[in-house]
């Protein structure tokens, strides 16, 4: 049990879980003491220093991995990876100049998060020589000792007064927590040398990858770009602080589902075993729905009690859009293993269309409705879902060789479970209304949990659904 438990993959999962959890408490602690435009001030400035970060973790972090010549190829690609920091700093400071500059509240936060990146630079080229080591778990466990460092950091400053500044305080926190510690592993400094060779390798190892990070980050935090440059803080705030209570819950399920299912997925790629990658997807696809949907459907029907118990009444217009959001969340799932199993498959350009498609069609959405409010933002992602649903499907039953009868049956339990779930709610709902939104949520959480634990026990236990395995 302690082998099992110490594991590389369980201390991985361990660790995404709690960076998820350390998001959600942020947000709630941030709740207490900031009104939706100073949330949506800092939202706004950490959405665009996040896109400028993950082009640090993704690219030139995978060809270090991918190095034939790691000795010669790990400065290079660390000043290479520089210059990629310096590039998202000078955009995010212009943003901030172009906001205002320091006489504007968007303008003075987008500054004061602008030298991030930089900053983080280090920190991916060590966490990627800990990779390359196979030391996966101390570059997992950082990561959540660096925000729990932060979240505290936050918490003391609010009570301090800061505002907005104690969330960007935060930042810098979890980002030198995470230097010191991943210094102190690697124990090696950047050396000044460059080698044409690793340089060329390089990037046609980043290049696509960054493609698909531009894609990925604009799926995530578009919305949160186009409401800041039509509306107002607010909106943003609105819509961010609803997005994070539908994406923890998704995310909770998702991470370690995908994780299993990229080491199953490529270990029948290995083999060959075309049958084992439809028997995988129908299992993986059946538990994942079966834990994912009755906990997006209780979210969306408690919403209202949720952020008045949880957060604050004064945060309650984004009660519609965790409601809309969770929606749109359910139906992407469908194709939450789009990746795993047309890569799997040698189809890699397949993957990319239809991400691209889904991409382009959010786009025009949140560009012709979803700039009017943080509702309208969150209607884009729901019709967006649409096509996720169906474009993924249809790719993966054409890569899988199913049909569509074979394609739905695998979400008949969730389906029915979820009809459970909104009975019990429907059921509870005069007695919830009597008690108040603090004991009527707790009343709710306690009955959709005895059902839900109730139900997935007996269909484990009839093999109805399959717990995933790699």
């Amino acid at each position: 049990m302690r082998k099992t438990l110490t594991s590389p993959y369980v201390v991985g999962m361990a660790s995404r879980l709690a960076g998820q959890v350390v998001a959600f408490l942020l947000v709630m602690v941030a709740a207490r003491y900031l009104g939706l435009a100073e949330f949506g001030t800092y939202a706004l400035g950490w959405a665009a220093t996040v896109i400028a970060n993950s082009f640090i973790f993704t690219g030139l972090y995978q060809a270090l991995l991918r190095s034939g010549d790691y000795d010669r190829d790990r400065d290079t690609l660390f000043w290479m990876n520089l210059g990629v920091g310096l590039a998202g700093a000078a955009v995010i400071a212009a943003v901030g100049l172009w906001a205002g500059g320091l006489e504007s509240p968007v303008g003075r936060t987008m500054l004061s998060l602008a030298p991030l990146p930089i900053a983080l630079v280090w920190i991916a080229w060590n966490e990627a020589q800990l990779v390359r080591d196979k030391r996966t778990r101390a570059a997992s466990l950082y990561v959540a000792v660096a925000e729990v460092s932060a979240l505290a950091a936050v918490w003391v400053l609010l009570e301090q007064g800061w505002g907005v500044g104690a969330l960007v305080a935060g930042r810098y926190v979890s980002t030198l927590t995470g230097l010191i510690l991943t210094t102190a592993l690697v124990r090696a400094v950047p050396r000044l040398r460059m080698a044409r060779a690793g340089a060329a390798a390089a990037r046609k190892t980043a290049l696509p990858l960054w493609g698909t990070t531009t894609l990925g980050m604009f799926s995530n935090y578009g919305a949160d770009l186009i409401l800041g440059a039509f509306l107002t803080p607010a909106a943003v705030g609105a819509y961010r602080s609803g997005a994070r209570i539908s994406v923890t819950a998704g995310d909770l399920v998702m991470q370690p589902l995908n994780m299993l299912s990229w080491s199953r997925f490529t270990r029948l790629e290995r083999e060959g075993d075309r049958d084992g990658m439809q028997v995988a997807w129908r299992e993986n696809m059946a538990l994942g729905a079966a834990i994912l949907w009755p906990t997006l459907l209780s979210i969306a029907v408690l919403a209202v009690e949720l952020i008045t118990v949880v957060f604050d009444e004064s945060w309650l217009p984004a009660a519609p859009i965790v409601v809309l959001l969770c929606a749109a969340r359910g139906m992407g799932f469908v194709a939450a293993l789009l990746d795993p199993v047309l890569l799997s498959n040698g189809r890699g350009a397949l993957q990319v269309r239809v991400r691209l498609a889904n991409a382009v069609i959010l786009l025009a959405l949140l560009l012709g409705i979803g700039r009017f409010s943080g509702e309208a933002a969150a209607m884009a992602h729901v019709l967006t879902g649409f096509s996720v649903a169906g474009l993924g499907l249809w790719a993966i039953g054409h890569v899988l060789g199913l049909g569509w009868r074979a394609i739905l049956a695998p979400f008949a339990p969730a389906a029915a479970l979820t009809v459970a779930t909104a009975g019990v709610l429907a059921a509870t709902a005069p007695i919830r209304a009597d008690l108040g939104p603090g004991a009527g949520l707790a009343l709710a959480v306690g009955a959709v949990a005895v059902l839900w634990f109730t139900a997935m026990a007996i269909a484990v236990r009839r093999r109805i659904l399959v717990l995933p395995t790699p």
